[in-house]
């Protein structure tokens, strides 16, 4: 190859590189549930009204392991999957504000810094992904322990800077939550806060960072049972809702909804809120790992919360809308 063709060829993988990947349809059925099956009757859960459920399935064999979930401004929901995958989707509620249809499923590859996939479980292992104050998507992943920084889906991903012993966390129990705050007058750059699944302080909870001003600093999240934080999100009052899960070869499958005071969101405290809901099977549950936060038109604050299926037959890809009373 010439020193020209050379020079061509590396242009336009540059220049594809800096490109959003191009969207990839996939088929998406979706079948309502109950919250408690066979008893249309019940809707309520301590603090939340349930505004309907769906089981998500696809043929497509990438689907599966959604992990995390965000808004997007076009009333679209974000996922991301643990095998390496964006999921974009438009949920469909009725005249009543519930949630009866998932339509225009979508998978893209999370990409490096240079725009290529990333391949292997080590690399793609995403778990949340949030939007910070600046419109950028953040990601975080486990295994190798990093927050990658997206300007688009499909995108390349650029990795932040996070405090050292974020790279310290256990292989499987990383950073699961992310969350952030708008930006204001006093705080352009709003704020970041990141929680461990597993990494634990000296007083055995689970540690916890938050960036303010661009400086790291160090708080925690004690733990209440055997729920462990897999995501969190931002209400419109600034207060934080921290999901929780139980899952395991010898626990019973649950989930939680903490409610976190904005006045214990500080450097040095201890993220300790009220429970909203929390339940287990008959209700419909599985390994809950994504939530997101909109507005309804009643001024309401709505809750969406989805499962990791694991690629297992026996779990299920539940997406399940609440109204927080």
């Amino acid at each position: 190859m010439t020193r020209a063709r050379r020079w061509i060829a590396a242009l336009a993988l540059a220049v594809a590189s800096a490109l959003p990947a191009a969207s990839d349809p996939i088929p998406l059925a979706a079948t309502p549930i109950e919250l408690l099956p066979g008893h249309p009757e019940t809707t309520r859960i301590g603090r939340l009204e349930y505004l309907g459920g769906l089981h998500l399935v696809s043929r497509d064999s990438r689907f599966g392991g959604v992990s995390g979930l965000e808004t997007l401004p076009d009333g679209r929901l974000l996922g991301i999957t643990d095998v390496g995958y964006w999921f974009t989707f438009r949920p469909v509620l009725d005249a009543r504000g519930h949630l009866v249809d998932a339509r225009d499923g979508d998978l893209q590859s999370l990409n490096d810094e240079r725009g290529r996939p990333l391949i292997g479980k080590v690399l793609t292992d995403a778990e949340s992904v949030r939007r910070d104050a600046s419109g950028d998507l953040l990601v975080s992943f486990e295994r190798t322990h990093r927050v990658l920084r997206y300007k688009t889906v499909g995108g390349p991903g650029v990795p932040i800077q996070v405090p050292p012993d974020v790279a310290g966390q256990p292989d499987n129990g990383g950073i699961e939550t992310l969350a952030a705050w708008p930006a204001t007058a006093d705080r352009p750059d709003g704020r970041l806060l990141m929680i461990s699944e597993q990494a634990r302080n000296a007083a055995s909870d689970l540690k916890a960072w938050l960036r303010v001003d661009g400086t790291w600093h160090a708080l925690s999240y004690p733990l209440q049972g055997e729920g462990l934080p897999t995501d969190a999100a931002v209400l419109p009052s600034g207060d934080l809702v921290v999901l929780e899960r139980r899952f395991g070869l010898f626990t019973s499958l649950g989930a939680r909804v903490v409610r976190v005071p904005v006045a214990r969101v500080v450097p040095g405290g201890k993220l300790v809120g009220e429970t909203l809901a929390e339940w287990e099977a008959p209700l419909s549950v599985d390994n809950m790992e994504g939530i997101a936060i909109t507005r309804g038109p009643d001024g309401a604050d709505l809750l969406w919360i989805v499962s990791d299926d694991n690629f297992r037959r026996a779990q299920r890809t539940l997406l399940m809308l609440f109204r927080v009373e």
